[in-house]
């Protein structure tokens, strides 16, 4: 039977070792904020050190809890923006990987954190692929967290282009972070 106590003590230590030992070793150290926004489509922005990404990994630990003692299938998938281009990069130089499959993957996911997003050198490529996963979960009403140390207007601003974030500013509750 599934219940919280097995969820702390078998679930979420595996889950917590997924993360990198920095994130392992600020989960420690850190308590669940009391405050923790509700799961929805989130945009959360401020300057770095603000704990943005902390918070957006409380949120995934809450929803992986949440799908555990629901017994859900639905997906849920935590990356930063740079490993999602770094594995669209990848899959150009392997035949077994294929770049629609991950944007396919990614499109469809239930609930997807994107960390560090605007902290890519634009490119139209990027763009593209932006607006193509953006616009699918937008259509689709998935629940979507970003989080960024660029306000959306930077983020247009940077990419020369409104049509993402005009998207991601319709989809999602902005979140502007000023302190840990």
């Amino acid at each position: 039977m599934r219940n919280l106590d097995k969820f702390n003590r078998l679930e979420r230590p595996w889950i917590v070792r997924t993360f990198s030992p920095r994130i392992q070793k600020d989960l420690e150290i850190i308590n669940r904020p009391d405050n923790l926004p509700p799961i929805e489509s989130l945009f959360i922005h401020g300057p770095t050190g603000t704990g943005k990404t902390i918070i957006s990994i409380f949120m995934y630990l809450e929803i992986k809890k949440k799908l555990y003692l629901e017994q859900s299938d639905d997906t849920i998938s935590f990356t930063k923006t740079s490993e999602v281009f770094n594995g669209l990069k990848a899959s150009f130089d392997d035949p077994l990987v294929s770049e629609q499959v991950i944007i396919n993957t990614l499109s469809e996911m239930d609930y997807l954190i994107l960390d560090d997003f605007g902290s890519e050198k634009p490119s139209d490529w990027m763009l593209s692929v932006f607006y193509l996963l953006i616009d699918r979960r937008y259509e689709n009403l998935k629940t979507t967290i970003f989080t960024s140390n660029h306000s959306l207007k930077e983020i247009a601003v940077k990419f020369g282009d409104d049509r993402i974030t005009s998207r991601i500013q319709r989809m999602c509750k902005i979140i502007k972070k000023t302190k840990y």
